[in-house]
C-alpha cells in the first residue's frame, strides 16, 4: 500500500488537532455574553406605538416604555401565562405650567366703525341729558 495517498496525515503529538483519546484537549466551546433585555437606567425607547408593541415582556411584569417620537408612554404587560395584555397609551406634560386663555383676545379689545359710531351716540346722549338733569333739580 505504499502508492495509498492519505490527505489527511494521522499525527500522535501532543500539538496536533487530530488528537484522539485520554490526553485529547476539549475543543473550544463559544459562548454568547448574559443580554439583559432592561436598560440599566431603567429607561426603554421606542420609536412609536409599533416599536412598543415589539418589544417582550416576562411573563408576570410590566415595562414602562418611552416614545422618542412623541410626548407619550406605554406599559406594557403580560399575565402569568406570557400572554400579553392590551398596551396602556398615556400622555405627558410639564406640571406647574398652566394654559391660561386669553383676555385680550384680538376679537375683544377692537370693534367696526359703525358699532363705535353708535356707541359714541349714545354716549353723547347720556352726557346731553346729565347736563339737563342737573338744571332741573
Amino acid at each position: 500500500m505504499a502508492s495509498y495517498n492519505n490527505y489527511f496525515p494521522q499525527t500522535y503529538g501532543s500539538n496536533s488537532p487530530y488528537i484522539y483519546g485520554a490526553t485529547a484537549v476539549p475543543a473550544q466551546t463559544w459562548t454568547t455574553p448574559p443580554q439583559n433585555s432592561a436598560n440599566p437606567n431603567g429607561i426603554n425607547w421606542v420609536q412609536g406605538e409599533a416599536g412598543a408593541r415589539s418589544i417582550p415582556v416576562q411573563p408576570g411584569q410590566k415595562v414602562l416604555l418611552m416614545d422618542s417620537e412623541t410626548n407619550v408612554f406605554y406599559i406594557k404587560a403580560s399575565d402569568m401565562s406570557g400572554m400579553p395584555l392590551p398596551l396602556r397609551t398615556f400622555k405627558y406634560e410639564e406640571v406647574g405650567v398652566q394654559n391660561e386663555p386669553k383676555s385680550d383676545s384680538p376679537q375683544n379689545t377692537y370693534i367696526t366703525k359703525e358699532e363705535f359710531e353708535s356707541r359714541l351716540e349714545e354716549f353723547k346722549k347720556s352726557l346731553g341729558e346729565k347736563k339737563n338733569e342737573q338744571f332741573l333739580i
